[in-house]
């Protein structure tokens, strides 16, 4: 469990550094300010929960049981479970901002003059 917590909080926090590179470049391209903020702050979101995942993690005391005992088998089924919830979730959180910032770019024309 100890290792799943912390790996997850290190995807956590590399995909929020990634989105504050991103969107800052964009900003620095000319994007509005409001949108890229708002999702630089999202960003910076990712990383303290990322890190808040690790310092977790590392809390937890190592467990490390017999190979064949019922509780290696029955952590083994918990940590696939999780690592699959993990990445389902990963993958929709990275498709809905995909879809946010595809819809905002589509249905926001930067070229048209009020």
């Amino acid at each position: 469990m100890r290792k799943i917590w912390i790996t997850c909080g290190w995807v956590l926090s590399v995909t929020g550094v990634v989105l504050v590179v991103m969107m800052g470049l964009a900003w620095l391209g000319g994007g509005e300010t409001f949108k890229m903020i708002s999702t630089i702050a999202m960003g910076c979101l990712f990383i303290l929960l990322g890190w808040n995942l690790i310092a977790r993690g590392r809390s937890f005391p190592a467990y490390v049981p017999h190979d064949g005992s019922e509780a290696a088998r029955g952590d083994q089924a918990v940590a696939h479970r999780m690592i699959i919830q993990a990445i389902w979730i990963g993958g929709l959180i990275v498709l809905v901002v995909a879809l946010v910032i595809g819809l905002l770019m589509f249905l926001v024309n930067p070229w048209e003059k009020p």
